[in-house]
C-alpha cells in the first residue's frame, strides 16, 4: 500500500498522475492475495472487496456489487468468449456513437429487451384496478397548448380518419377526478408525429385537455397508425439478429395528473391494430387495448362536434376508455406491499 510521498515520487510516477495528485489523493490498497478463476478467490471477490472497502455511498455499492455478481455470472455461465466480448464491446461502442438527441440507442436497446417496462413497473405499483402504465417515448413535449374538452387535437388537413375519444379520469372508489390534467400525443394517419415534419410550425395530435368536474372529458382527433421505431442501429441490429421486427403497434398515448393522486403515463391500442403481440418496447397490454366502434351516422358525427366535410372517409371511429388513478397514499401502501413480498423471497 502506497503512502502519499510514495505517489508524488517521481521516480515511481509520472506527471500526469502527480498532476492529479494536487487536487485528490485516493485511498490505496495492499494486494493481499492472488486472485484466480476455480479457486476460493476469483477477480469478483477481489473486485467486490475492492469496492467494499473504497465505495463510500451504500446505495453505488449495492447497485454496482449486484451488477458485478450478475456481470460475471452471465459469462461464467455463456463460457462467454474474447471474440464474442470483442463484438459486444463494439456493438456497444457503436450504439454509444450513433446516438443522438432524438435517438438514444442505449434507450432503444433498454426498451427492446424488457428493462424499460420492469424499471417502470417496479417503480409504479398500483393497486388493483388502476390503469396500467408505460414509458412515454420519445415525442412527449411539455408545454402543449391547453384546450377544453371537446376540441380537435387535429389541425385541418391533417392526414387520416376521423376519431373521437372520451374517456373518464376516476379513483379506485369509482369517483371522477375534478380538474384532471391529461396531456394527449399520437402520430397521425402515416404513423408520423407532428415533431417529425420539417416545416412543423404548431402543435397537432397534441394537447392537455382539463376533465370536467365528473372526471369525463373527449376530444376530435385522427386514428393513428402504427410506425417503427429506428432501427437503423444497433437496436435495429439486435431485433434482425433475435428474428424480431421494428414495428409499434399503433396507439395514443396520454399523461395523467391531478393533486393527490399518482401521475400516470400510458397507452391505448386498438384492437384492429397489428404488431399488438410483438410491440418491438413490449408497451402492449391487454388491459391498454381497446375495441372501436365505426359510426356512420352523419347526425351522430355532428354530436360529436364534427362540421361539414371533416369526416371525408364516411364514417367515425369511437374510442373509449376510463382510467383508474391511485391516490399517493394507496401507492405508498403498494409500495410496501412490494417491499415485504421480495423481503419474503430473499428469505
Amino acid at each position: 500500500m502506497a503512502s502519499e510521498q510514495q505517489m508524488k515520487n517521481p521516480l515511481f510516477v509520472g506527471t500526469a498522475i502527480r498532476a492529479q495528485l494536487e487536487h485528490e489523493v485516493p485511498q490505496d490498497l495492499p494486494l493481499l492475495k492472488d486472485f484466480r478463476e476455480h479457486t476460493d478467490y476469483t477477480i469478483t471477490d477481489h473486485v467486490q472487496l475492492l469496492h467494499r472497502a473504497l465505495t463510500k455511498d451504500p446505495r453505488t455499492l449495492q447497485l454496482v456489487t449486484t451488477l458485478v455478481s450478475h456481470l460475471h455470472a452471465f459469462a461464467r455461465e455463456t463460457q462467454l468468449t474474447h471474440d464474442e466480448w470483442k463484438t459486444a464491446i463494439a456493438f456497444l461502442t457503436r450504439a454509444g456513437k450513433e446516438s443522438t438527441d432524438y435517438k438514444n440507442e442505449f434507450v432503444l436497446l433498454s426498451d427492446c429487451l424488457g428493462l424499460s417496462v420492469l424499471v417502470d413497473e417496479l417503480n409504479h405499483p398500483k393497486p388493483a384496478g388502476c390503469t396500467d402504465s408505460c414509458e412515454p417515448g420519445p415525442f412527449y413535449l411539455e408545454g402543449a397548448r391547453e384546450l377544453p374538452s371537446g376540441s380537435s387535437l387535429a389541425k385541418k388537413g391533417t392526414k387520416g380518419e376521423a376519431m373521437f375519444f372520451s374517456g373518464t379520469v376516476k379513483n379506485t372508489q369509482g369517483q371522477g377526478i375534478k380538474g384532471a390534467k391529461i396531456d394527449v400525443w399520437q402520430a397521425d394517419g402515416d404513423g408520423i408525429y407532428d415533431v417529425q415534419y420539417p416545416d412543423r410550425e404548431e402543435d397537432n395530435d397534441r394537447g392537455k385537455i382539463t376533465a370536467e368536474p365528473d372526471g369525463l372529458f373527449c376530444y376530435r382527433g385522427i386514428l393513428p397508425t402504427a410506425y417503427p421505431i429506428p432501427s437503423d442501429g444497433p437496436a435495429g441490429d439486435l431485433l434482425r439478429v433475435l428474428g424480431r421486427h421494428p414495428h409499434r403497434a399503433s396507439h395514443l398515448h396520454f399523461f395523467l395528473k391531478a393533486p393527490n393522486y399518482d401521475d400516470l403515463t400510458t397507452a391505448l391500442y386498438p384492437s384492429h391494430s397489428p404488431f399488438l403481440g410483438t410491440d418491438p418496447v413490449f408497451a402492449t397490454k391487454k388491459s391498454l387495448i381497446c375495441e372501436l366502434v365505426e359510426e356512420r351516422n352523419p347526425e351522430e358525427w355532428k354530436k360529436m362536434g364534427f362540421g361539414e366535410g371533416e369526416v371525408p372517409h364516411g364514417r367515425v371511429w369511437v374510442w373509449k376508455y376510463d382510467f383508474v388513478l391511485p391516490t399517493m397514499a394507496e401507492v405508498e401502501q403498494a409500495h410496501r406491499s412490494h417491499a415485504l413480498a421480495v423481503d419474503r423471497e430473499r428469505l
